[in-house]
C-alpha cells in the first residue's frame, strides 16, 4: 500500500484514516449528498476505498472525488453569465486553452441561448487566469479544489482581479492539507449517519 502522507499531525485525516480502513473496507460504495441546491436538485456521489486512499496519499484524483477531467488532467472554467466571460484555470500553466473543454462549453452557450428563446448571440470571452502551479503531476485535482474554495469563499472578483492564490506561485503543503481536511471533514459525517 502505497504510504500516506501528512497525516499524523491532523486529528481529521486520521479519523478519516482510522474509519476508512475499519468501515469503508467493508463495503462497496459510500453515498455522499452534494451540498443542498449545488445543482437546483438532490445529487449524490459515490466513494469506494480508492478514493480515501487517493485523498490519504495524495494520490491523483479521480471523477468520483470531485465533480473538466480531461486526458488525465484537471482544468477548472468559471462562467459569469453577466459578463459572457469563462475564466480558465490550469494548474500546469501551459498558456494555452483546453480546447476540448473550449469547444464544449461554446457550444453549451449557443444551445442555452437558443433554448432560453433569446436572440442573441454569445461569443464567450475566455480569459486565461494566472494562477498557482502545481509542482509535480498529481496534484491537479487538489488545486482545482482549493481555486472552487477561493472563488465559493471570494467571489468572482477574485478572478476578475486575477488573483486566484493570493499571488503564490505555489500552493503550501498546508493550502493542500486545509482542503484535504475540509474533503475528510464533509465525507465522514455521511459514514456515521
Amino acid at each position: 500500500m502505497k504510504k500516506r502522507i501528512r497525516i499524523e499531525k491532523s486529528s481529521i485525516l486520521k479519523m478519516t484514516a482510522m474509519m476508512a480502513d475499519g468501515q469503508v473496507t467493508k463495503v462497496d460504495s459510500i453515498k455522499v449528498q452534494s451540498e443542498n441546491n449545488l445543482f437546483g436538485y438532490d445529487s449524490y456521489t459515490y466513494l469506494d476505498w480508492d478514493d480515501f486512499k487517493a485523498v490519504l496519499t495524495m494520490d491523483e484524483l479521480i471523477g468520483a472525488v470531485i465533480v473538466s477531467y480531461m486526458i488525465r488532467h484537471w482544468v477548472l472554467g468559471v462562467l459569469d453569465m453577466k459578463s459572457d466571460t469563462c475564466y480558465y484555470l490550469d494548474s500546469l500553466s501551459s498558456g494555452n486553452f483546453n480546447m476540448q473543454l473550449k469547444q464544449i462549453v461554446d457550444s453549451a452557450m449557443v444551445l442555452y441561448t437558443t433554448q432560453s428563446g433569446s436572440n442573441k448571440r454569445v461569443k464567450l470571452n475566455w480569459v486565461n487566469v494566472t494562477c498557482p502551479t502545481q509542482p509535480g503531476s498529481t496534484e491537479c485535482g487538489y488545486y482545482m479544489l482549493r481555486f472552487m474554495k477561493e472563488i465559493v469563499e471570494e467571489g468572482i472578483e477574485v478572478l476578475v482581479k486575477d488573483n486566484i492564490g493570493d499571488g503564490k506561485a505555489e500552493y503550501t503543503t498546508a493550502d493542500i492539507d486545509e482542503i484535504r481536511e475540509e474533503w475528510s471533514t464533509f465525507v465522514t459525517g455521511f459514514i456515521y449517519r
